[in-house]
């Protein structure tokens, strides 16, 4: 019997190839697509999550207030760590300081004559405890014992000494300074890990040069614990709540832990809670695979019932000859089933080999493997297809009388035309929305991406300044302005790219005892002002020629609101301890993104010999290769042996909005199809009234009847439908995404233009799809369809 079910479910769907081919095209465009989604969403959900006690390893954040905001930071003091291994004993296992990799540009390292770039951060002795890396050479806990101790990746070992077993007890250089021992080898560290180096130092050593990393009013560095199992984390937050305050005695910060492999998904904050980040992305792709599923299933469920309607007289013809209500039901879900498993066959092609260019506009490496979880949701996509949409044949078809059907006494009901409209209205709905959202993600990226951010980010290169070129960031300064493509020089211990350290350690006549402010703060050279173009509210910039500028501070306009000063310019306050005189105001300016407010900050002139100082040179617009030439033989004369490697500032400042790009990129994509989806089930649905009213438009044509009123006929109740898709679409997707842009801290009103391009889309689309097939039928040949029967 199955045997037979399949074979005329075969010959159903050759028979109809229009109506067949509209339907696999659509159904598998829309199962490939949501396969790639949840393979990207289930990408993004598994960061951070393969630890061995992820339910045990939280980060020490701090909640700060003061200057009229609640802030919470990853950032905190040094000290942290140690304090919790002493004063929580009882709940803490493990507790480590990270000055992590992307506080600085890469290093160099040297074994004999090779010189290698890597990306390296300081982590303190319990690092791997908390961590569990997996660890090639050495023991976790003891890899980092002494302060020369350094411990590398197995592509970095291979690097360095062509095996990794060669790398143990080796000795490595430094920046061209120091040397330290290999004591451990770790594989390389997972694609899902939100943390990426190539070696770790020991934060002992950082704190030998850096002092600054260990003292309680300054934040930076990273603290992380790992609580002993069964400690219940809100008791332990208690417990810690005051730590900060009570060891540095500023009444504005305090201490929480939060569970670490939240950050990579939970990382935006307001008034202190999180309130989501990439999180935010993977519901809204998650809510676009559901409208794309739903789209294809309607279209599918929409021509599947159309066709099914136009087989009353094979239900009649069966019945007659003795078929029961149960053969006729399992033969049309036997055909709903078949072309559910023959879709999604195809949509798992469609989706592998489109897996490539997918992981190209990600940015990620996803594979596309057959777990248990993929292998029950594929199944239960293709069994909920192919039952509903085979349902209406099955069960109303199978019930009528069949003197009844065959005499054509049975049309279609009303019921069935309204469910049949009602569910294009929800198709085309779900598409405006979609194309609403998309429009205000473009909409909103374009605003961040160009808006100014307080300084000019273009044609600007940063190069650290290491080896012998540290303390000679001066004398390099001037030399690099004698090239004609360069127009300025200097340098800066900051990244100028994201959040730099902060401190609660200024103070100022007129400090109330409470209003303690958090402010971040960095060096620059002369002419840094200059040579990153900031623009001065009042004062001056560092100049040499007004003497000792190691005592004077510039703040900017935020710093100054925080602090209610009137006249700042000339007001002497206290930076870190030290005497400060106020000799300028810059504007604000952004070195994070505009998910983050302007913090209160300044600057303080760099002096002295620092390897963490970066050289930031401003170049012409113009013949920048022959530029960068130039800069590099001269950087080889000052720093022979160090290879010589830049970047571009403005590369680094749009990294900070790379996810955003790619989601809009993709959301414009899937947008795109989901529209396309939806056109096809049209396409059918008007190619079915057409071949249903055939007889109609025939009659009509022979009395008289214009193309254009044919045409206006056909059309007409379809746009009627779309329009009120329309009027359903834009209140909700108004509020959706009004919610989205409340994650950004500057962002665009969403305004009545994108409604207006959304509806003038999508009704455009539907005229060019509906119009098509009106002009055939109002074109065909009316004795033709007369003569049908």
């Amino acid at each position: 019997m199955l045997k037979n079910y399949i074979k005329i479910a075969f010959r159903n769907l050759k028979k109809d190839k229009q109506f067949t081919f509209l339907n696999v095209l659509g159904l598998s465009a829309g199962l490939a697509c949501t396969l790639l989604i949840y393979l990207w969403v289930h990408d993004e959900l598994s960061y951070d999550k393969f630890f061995d006690n992820d339910n045990q390893v939280y980060q020490i954040m701090e909640h700060r207030t003061g200057g009229g905001s609640q802030q919470i930071s990853d950032e905190s003091s040094g000290l942290v760590s140690d304090v919790l291994k002493t004063q929580v004993s009882e709940d803490v296992q493990y507790a480590a300081a990270v000055a992590p990799a992307d506080w600085w540009q890469k290093f160099t390292l040297t074994v004999g004559d090779k010189n290698i770039k890597a990306s390296g951060q300081y982590v303190g002795k319990d690092y791997f405890n908390i961590f569990s890396f997996k660890m090639l050479h050495g023991e976790r806990g003891n890899v980092l014992a002494a302060k020369a101790d350094i411990v590398i990746s197995d592509e970095l070992a291979k690097k360095l000494f062509t095996t990794v077993d060669n790398a143990i007890g080796k000795s490595v250089r430094f920046q061209h300074d120091k040397e330290f021992a290999v004591t451990g080898v770790f594989e390389k560290l997972p694609v899902h890990s939100s943390q990426q180096f190539d070696f770790v130092l020991s934060f002992d050593y950082l704190a030998d040069v850096q002092g600054w990393v260990k003292t309680w009013n300054n934040g930076g560095p990273h603290n992380f614990v790992m609580l002993k199992k069964g400690v219940n984390l809100a008791v332990f937050n208690k417990k810690i709540l005051n730590l900060v305050k009570k060891n540095s005695g500023d009444t504005t910060r305090s201490a929480v832990a939060m569970r670490f492999s939240d950050n990579y998904l939970k990382n935006t904050f307001n008034h202190g809670a999180r309130v989501g980040g990439r999180e935010e992305y993977v519901k809204l792709f998650s809510v676009i695979a559901v409208f794309i599923l739903l789209i294809a299933c309607i279209n599918f469920m929409n021509l599947s019932t159309a066709k099914a309607s136009g087989r009353m007289k094979e239900v009649g013809i069966k019945k007659v000859v003795g078929a029961k209500r149960g053969q006729l039901i399992a033969q049309f879900l036997s055909e709903s089933l078949l072309m559910a498993i023959f879709t999604m066959v195809l949509a798992i092609g469609i989706a592998w080999a489109l897996l490539p260019q997918f992981n190209q506009l990600t940015g990620k490496q996803i594979r596309l493997e057959f777990t248990p979880q993929l292998i029950i949701m594929l199944a239960g996509i293709t069994l909920f297809t192919g039952l509903v949409s085979g349902s209406y044949p099955a069960l109303y078809l199978s019930k009528f009388n069949p003197l009844a059907i065959l005499k054509g006494k049975l049309s279609s009901s009303f019921t069935e035309l309204l469910a049949r409209k009602g569910l294009v209205v929800f198709q085309f709905t779900l598409s405006v929305a979609l194309i609403v959202a998309v429009l205000v993600v473009y909409r909103q990226i374009q605003y961040i991406q160009h808006t100014k951010p307080g300084y000019n980010k273009d044609n600007l290169i940063r190069i650290d300044s290491e080896g012998k070129l540290a303390g000679n960031e001066e004398n390099f300064a001037a030399e690099l302005k004698n090239i004609p493509g360069v127009l300025n020089a200097s340098f800066t211990q900051h990244n100028m790219v994201g959040r730099n350290f902060g401190t609660a350690g200024l103070s100022w006549d007129g400090k109330q005892s409470n209003g303690d402010v958090y402010f971040e703060g960095f060096f620059g050279g002369f002419n840094f002002i200059e040579t990153m173009d900031m623009q001065m509210a009042a004062g001056r910039s560092f100049n040499k020629n007004y003497g000792a500028e190691g005592s004077k501070v510039i703040l900017n306009q935020t710093a100054v609101k925080a602090m209610q000063l009137q006249n700042p310019v000339g007001r002497t306050i206290k930076v870190l301890g030290n005497t400060c005189q106020v000799i300028g105001v810059v504007k604000d300016y952004h070195f994070e993104s505009l998910h983050e407010v302007v913090r209160p900050s300044f600057i303080l002139l760099a002096q002295g010999s620092s390897p963490y100082f970066k050289m930031m040179i401003r170049l012409k617009g113009d013949h920048q290769k022959e530029t960068i030439a130039k800069i590099q033989q001269l950087y080889e004369s000052f720093n022979p042996g160090f290879p010589f490697a830049y970047s571009f500032l403005d590369e680094a400042y749009q990294k900070q909005y790379e996810t955003e790009v790619r989601v809009s990129a993709l959301a414009q994509y899937f947008s795109f199809l989901a529209i396309l989806i939806s056109c096809l089930g049209l396409f059918g649905l008007v190619a079915f009234t057409a071949q249903k009213r055939q007889k109609e438009i025939g009659i009509r044509k022979v009395i008289g009847a214009s193309v254009n009123s044919i045409m206006i006929m056909l059309t007409q109740d379809f746009l009627k439908l779309v329009a009120i898709a329309v009027i359903i679409a834009f209140p909700i997707s108004w509020y959706a995404m009004s919610r989205w842009l409340q994650g950004f801290v500057y962002r665009i009103d969403i305004g009545p233009v994108v409604f207006v391009i959304a509806a003038m889309s999508v009704m455009v689309i539907t005229l060019f799809t509906v119009g098509f097939q009106a002009i055939k039928a109002a074109l065909a040949n009316p004795v033709k369809s007369l003569r049908s029967e």
